[in-house]
């Protein structure tokens, strides 16, 4: 049997770590002291090396995966009879805030079809950093990842750094606004070649409580080309969320994707713009 020192010790796992070092598989293991605070087990039990170090990695993972807020969103429209149709959205938020900056990544996609055949076909993975400066303003980096087979995109990625400005920034309410260069590359499917556009970004995101268990969120993203006048992008994310529940971890959410992109004008078969309504519900771990 291993005892632990019982000495105060900064972060539970190195000390799980020495304690079964140098143990043999069928050995046994008592837990130390300095693991008290982490709810992983009771002090003074004993168990087995392995399961030590097995418990070990499981609550570390667990410990590192709650410093990260996640966010779930799934709906789906389901007809059968005369004509057949299956749509489904999902959609995710992982955040991680600090001191001085956030990260923050959005995925998801929507798929959906008419007796079989697709009609929307649609995945994202976005990724912002926010740094912090003094009085409100701050410094950001974005990247924008999608394919999009019904805009006949194959790739379409885009890379943006600048500045921003928060005009509120406060627990239930946010206004802030991003701006700076941009650079788009897409591939496009069918032969139709690739485009690299240098572009302005500029991006708004505002939560503001509309009354008093209903919340709107939008985030409006405008990328017109400071080299080709007639190309310009622009894409509106907005949604009304009711909570369900009195710990607003489920909630019902109301939105539509709003998403114009001039240069598919001159594409055959293609208009320039996509609107697609949701509804779907909305898991929000706290």
């Amino acid at each position: 049997m291993v005892k632990g020192s019982g000495a105060p010790t900064s972060g539970w796992r190195p000390v799980v770590d020495r304690a079964i070092e140098g143990q043999r598989p069928g050995q046994d293991v008592t837990v130390p002291e300095a693991v008290e605070g982490s709810g992983w087990i009771p002090v003074g039990a004993s168990l087995p090396v392995a399961t030590a170090r097995w418990r070990s990695l499981v609550d570390e993972a667990g410990q590192v995966a709650r410093v990260w807020t996640k966010r779930l969103e799934i709906g789906a429209r389901v007809v059968k009879g005369n004509t057949d149709q299956d749509f489904v959205r999902v959609a995710g938020v992982i955040l991680r805030e600090r001191e001085t900056s956030l990260h923050r990544i959005d995925w998801g996609g929507r798929f959906g079809q008419v007796n079989g055949v697709r009609n929307t076909n649609r995945w994202f993975l976005d990724s912002n950093v926010d740094r912090e400066q003094p009085a409100g303003w701050l410094y950001y980096i974005t990247s924008k990842h999608e394919y999009n087979e019904f805009q006949g995109v194959d790739y379409r990625g885009v890379g943006s750094v600048g500045v921003g400005y928060k005009f509120v920034d406060e627990e239930d309410r946010k206004i802030l606004v991003r701006l700076g260069p941009a650079v788009t590359l897409e591939f496009y499917s069918e032969s139709e070649g690739q485009r690299v556009t240098e572009e302005l970004f500029a991006e708004f995101e505002i939560e503001w409580p509309l009354f008093e268990r209903t919340r709107l969120e939008t985030k409006t993203t405008m990328r017109p080309s400071v080299v080709a006048l007639d190309v310009f992008r622009f894409r509106s994310d907005t949604a009304v969320l009711v909570p369900l529940d009195d710990d607003d971890r489920w909630s019902l959410k109301l939105g539509y994707l709003l998403d114009y992109n001039s240069s598919l004008s001159s594409v055959k078969g293609r208009v320039p713009m996509d609107l697609t309504t949701n509804v779907s519900i909305v898991y929000l771990r706290p």
